[in-house]
């Protein structure tokens, strides 16, 4: 038999932070595979952290490395009830959309942890883009009507889109987010953590668990976790790790996870933060870029967002590089997958339907039109 075991150690204290993480081994009909692992979180000192033995978040990173391996996952320490039952229905999701490549795995736990009180409020991982941008004034301004949720603080993530070995860019993109939100005064923290160096799972499909896991270093400050959505209920992706369909099931009984901003589509989410100028002004959205830390200007994603302003009649935020000629860049652009090209098509709906007369409609047009030069599709 092959098993996964994760086994938790004990919290650490270091300067001003706390230390969570969990020994990862492998083993076959008893034998260790490879040497075992270390999976860390690392985040400021709070008034009540999760418990040594408490591995929710560690169960939630490793899920799709069991699933993908066709292991057994043991974990030597407490887990919550809810979640065990959420990720049953989790693991039935994607064996049914990637059979081949992920397995439905039995979980054993040594122990299965008593409900606890679920803290008020939510926290919301922010790191500066449109979705988490959109999610942050939405709530803090209570315009989700009965849904809006309190936040209570929000949490920019070390290790995922900015590595580890960058340091740098990541205290100017905590600094730059910190003066965002402290427009709103919502409190930012940081939340280190070395997954995405040990994990051996696709980042489109593990991305939300990651993210999860991450999150619930903090489910003793806010009892609910907001994921800003990438598509909305009209054109959803699947596979993909963040979805409405599967994101609650991330819950567990200390923490319900919110899938929140599928209601809007890129372009109507950027039409709402075009009214906070501070938020458009510090938009974070290229991951292509050298600087990790800010917009390139010249990427997909960070054209794209321009004319999603633009479609809107709003003009370019200062986030982005002042551009020489717009629709030479777009022209130049070739499309990695069906996705980006739904996003560019909304784009133009949104154009039309607010009567934009501008070059940069015929540009994208002919760059709608031609084929893509690499499926992302095909990480399935």
């Amino acid at each position: 038999m092959k098993e996964l075991i994760l086994t938790p150690l004990k919290n650490e204290n270091r300067g001003g932070d706390i230390i969570r993480s969990c020994s990862i081994s492998r083993l076959n009909e008893g034998k260790e595979e490879t040497s075992s692992q270390i999976l860390w979180f690392q985040f400021p000192k709070v008034t009540e952290a999760p418990a040594s033995d408490d591995c929710d978040s560690y169960l939630l990173s490793m899920l799709l490395e069991g699933m993908k391996e066709n292991r057994k996952i043991i974990v030597k320490g407490s887990v919550s009830l809810e979640l065990l039952s959420n990720l049953v229905e989790l693991q039935s999701a994607w064996n049914k959309w990637l059979p081949k490549k992920y397995n439905v795995v039995d979980i054993e736990v040594d122990l299965i942890r008593e409900p606890e009180l679920r803290k008020k409020g939510a926290v919301c991982a922010f790191s500066g883009g449109v979705d988490a941008t959109f999610s942050v004034w939405r709530h803090s301004q209570k315009k989700h009507s009965y849904r809006s949720q309190q936040i209570n603080l929000c949490a920019l993530i070390h290790g995922f889109d900015i590595p580890l070995t960058e340091q740098k860019a990541f205290d100017n993109a905590f600094i730059r987010a910190e003066k965002t939100l402290l427009d709103l005064e919502l409190k930012l923290v940081q939340i280190k953590t070395n997954y995405r160096e040990i994990s051996k799972v696709l980042w489109p499909h593990s991305h939300a668990l990651a993210l999860v896991a991450a999150l619930n270093q903090l489910k003793y400050q806010a009892g609910t976790g907001l994921i800003g959505s990438s598509e909305s209920y009209d054109s959803l992706v699947i596979p993909w790790g963040s979805s409405p369909i599967t994101d609650h099931l991330l819950s567990s009984d200390e923490f319900t996870v919110i899938h929140d901003g599928a209601s809007h589509n890129r372009t109507e989410k950027v039409s709402e933060i075009a009214e906070w100028t501070t938020g458009a002004n510090n938009l974070r959205v290229c991951w292509e870029g050298d600087v990790k830390d800010k917009n390139c200007g010249k990427c997909e994603k960070c054209i794209r967002t321009k004319l999603n302003f633009l479609a809107c009649g709003f003009s370019i935020p200062k986030c982005f590089p002042t551009d020489t000629n717009l629709t030479e860049q777009i022209i130049k652009l070739k499309f990695r997958n069906d996705v980006e090209r739904t996003e560019w098509a909304e784009i133009i709906k949104h154009a039309d339907k607010n009567n934009i007369k501008a070059d940069w409609k015929k540009a994208a047009n002919t760059v709608i039109k031609r084929k893509s030069w690499y499926n992302f599709i095909k990480l399935k």
